[in-house]
């Protein structure tokens, strides 16, 4: 990634209270806690999907967690990690630990959550890199 880690760290937190900015599906949001390490925000998706996550940061890790709180399909979290090398580059990598609730059918294919998760890292990275260059 051509960023440096601290400009793509300032993005991550950015992403807790902007999520429309980064996730292409998401409608609305709107923040409903907020404590020194981080927020429980309520997200509208397509269809009315409405749900609360609690999103952590740890700068000491340089992760970013996003747990399922009330999710009416999944439960689990998404983390974004940043990796710094010694030579100063970085790489983002995002994880992905969604299971269905028990009761609840899958409702969307592995090839198209991968999809989104790999289209939210490519305009996270877009984003860092065009920050970095307005400098």
């Amino acid at each position: 990634m051509d960023a440096a880690a601290i400009t793509v760290w300032a993005v991550l937190l950015d992403k807790m209270d902007h999520p429309q900015r980064y996730i292409e599906d998401a409608l609305d949001a709107e923040i409903l806690e907020r404590d020194l390490t981080g927020v429980v925000r309520q997200l509208v998706l397509p269809g009315g999907v409405a749900f609360q996550e609690r999103i952590t940061a740890d700068p000491a890790a340089q992760t970013i967690t996003f747990t399922l709180l009330d999710h009416p399909t999944y439960e689990g979290t998404v983390t974004n990690r940043l990796l710094t090398a010694p030579d100063g580059s970085v790489e983002l990598l995002f994880e992905l630990d969604w299971q269905a609730r028990p009761g609840c059918a899958e409702e969307r294919d592995t090839q198209e959550l991968a999809g989104l998760i790999q289209s939210s890292i490519l305009h996270t990275r877009r984003i860092a890199e065009a920050l970095e260059t307005s400098f």
